[in-house]
């Protein structure tokens, strides 16, 4: 009787182990036609998505997928945009429904083509590791990456080496509003942190490296943009809807450590009629006096706006009360293409000219 009791249920658990492990094929093949799937439409947006080989394996409870060799293409009327990447694995459902964690260390690269601009990047990183989020239709709106050790060459010579960079994007659901004063909630938010960005393989300007050295030892920004913006197709035109629908870029947090210059500050920034950046920040500085004589070595400042810029300076710098080097507490102002800090115009900005 007990024997019989036992083999009844090693074959209920024979049966189970059985349909699980069914149920984990069919799983796979399903993934894998709906990557074939998805490659497909985007055909017909203009986007080429190819890989070597396709696998899948992490029975019996994972779903890793592994591509070999992976490539995209976008081709529109003026533009042409192709990726080719190192060897990519992705795990879906990890972290949860419509998360999908990625790793994908090795080289990457990145070439736009459009009339009248041709940029070429390649990136070469230890580990490069994040995770995508995917709304209800299936669009892109979160991702999280950590790349370290993290370099680029863009346009096949300039060489920027980065001791690890890690950024986090999210982008939120926005309802048109008529609100011509601030439209809200926040369209997308973008933290960003860059350590160690070393600028030696640059051809820096002796006097750029004698007076701030050829490494940022940290770059950080904290930033939410406010108001629907056609990221898609940016041009004038959506440039000006936005602005004139109360668009700004809140920058909650702004931090640059560059030898002697220490930049803290918070603020916001806007477009004006002729579609060019303003914007008012409240910043703690430390360092200006090496940046002001770095601006008028290079003949971007002349002598008595850098005289007057030094005397504002001496009155305003204090030493902090956990100590450090003295610091000002200025507002820094964009207007008319013109970096102010304080009452004193510093530099003038080029023009940006929209495609």
């Amino acid at each position: 009787m007990f024997q019989r009791k036992y083999l009844i249920f090693l074959t209920f658990l024979l049966l189970l182990a059985f349909a699980w492990a069914a149920g984990w094929f069919w799983m796979a093949d399903r993934l894998r036609a709906d990557i074939v799937d998805f490659a497909e439409i985007q055909k017909s947006n203009g986007v080429t998505l190819s890989w070597e080989k396709l696998r899948i394996s992490g029975f019996p409870i994972r779903f890793d997928t592994d591509f070999t060799a992976p490539q995209a293409r976008l081709d529109n009327v003026d533009r042409t945009i192709t990726w080719t990447g190192a060897d990519a694995s992705i795990r879906p459902f990890i972290e949860g429904p419509g998360v999908v964690s990625f790793r994908a260390p090795g080289q990457h690269n990145l070439d736009i083509r459009e009339p009248g601009f041709d940029l070429s990047i390649k990136s070469q990183s230890d580990e490069l590791a994040g995770r995508l989020g995917f709304d209800n239709s299936g669009e892109v709106n979160a991702l999280r990456g950590l790349a370290e050790p993290f370099d680029l060459v863009i346009n096949r010579r300039d060489q920027i080496g980065i001791r690890r960079a890690a950024f986090d994007f999210e982008k939120l659901s926005v309802t048109e509003t008529n609100d011509t004063i601030h439209p809200d909630p926040v369209a997308a938010k973008l933290a960003l942190v860059l350590d160690g960005i070393d600028l030696s393989a640059l051809s820096l300007n002796d006097d750029i490296v004698d007076s701030l050295g050829s490494e940022i030892l940290r770059a950080a920004a904290e930033l939410s943009l406010r108001g629907s913006l056609e990221a898609d197709t940016i041009s004038p035109r959506t440039l000006a809807r936005w602005r004139d629908s109360g668009g700004t870029v809140e920058i909650e947090s702004l931090e640059l450590v560059w030898g002697p210059l220490r930049f803290a500050g918070d603020g916001t920034l806007a477009l004006d009629n002729a579609l060019q950046p303003v914007g008012a920040f409240s910043a703690r500085i430390s360092g200006l006096d090496k940046l002001i004589d770095l601006l008028e070595q290079r003949g971007q400042v002349g002598k008595q706006q850098a005289a007057i810029a030094r005397i504002a300076m001496a009155v305003l710098n204090r030493s902090p009360a956990n100590g450090g080097p003295p610091e000002a507490r200025v507002p820094v102002t964009i207007q008319d293409r013109v970096v102010s800090i304080g009452p004193v115009p510093l530099v003038q900005l080029d023009p940006i000219v929209w495609n």
